[in-house]
């Protein structure tokens, strides 16, 4: 990742929203589909119209956080908030799509992007925040902790604003 380390670090943010794009655009196709196929009922059926405005209104809510992460609030805060995006994203990555692949054996939409890019770019991240002294291990511990509940709260809120604005 020699590339990576030649880009500040406050510019490398602006990959959190852009990678989280491409996994979204890897997810809404199949989502549906996945979704009708799980063996447990542990997902909603959606369509593909709800998930995509709900996936969108998740992306640009990250290029809106993004944009004040960086350019608004004070550097620390910033980091945070985009660093918390990237561990909802890393987390995510783990449960639902690696854990639900080989739970049910389905292609989990969103396991590729999730393998090669959001894993590799978070552990990226993470270290490089770390070293640079920009995140401590405390509030890497408490990203980690919350990120899950953040998480469902995101992905239930989204996909019922998607449900409500699909009709």
């Amino acid at each position: 990742m020699q590339l990576l380390d030649s880009i500040s670090f406050d510019r490398l943010l602006w990959l959190v929203p852009v990678f989280f794009m491409f996994h979204n655009m890897e997810e809404a196709p199949f989502m549906e589909s996945w979704s009708k196929r799980l063996p447990l009922k542990i997902h909603p059926t959606i369509t593909t119209k709800q998930f995509v405005i709900a996936v969108t209104i998740l992306t640009l809510g990250g290029f809106v956080l993004t944009f004040v992460g960086v350019v608004v609030l004070t550097e620390r805060i910033g980091f945070l908030i985009i660093l918390g995006i990237q561990m909802v994203l890393a987390f995510n990555a783990f449960i639902p799509h690696l854990l639900t692949t080989i739970r049910f054996g389905l292609y989990s939409p969103g396991l590729v992007t999730a393998l090669m890019i959001t894993l590799p770019f978070s552990f990226y991240l993470f270290r490089r925040a770390l070293t640079e002294n920009l995140l401590t291990w405390g509030q890497f511990w408490v990203l980690l902790a919350i990120a899950p509940f953040i998480m469902v709260l995101l992905a239930f809120g989204s996909l019922q604003i998607g449900k409500a604005l699909a009709k």
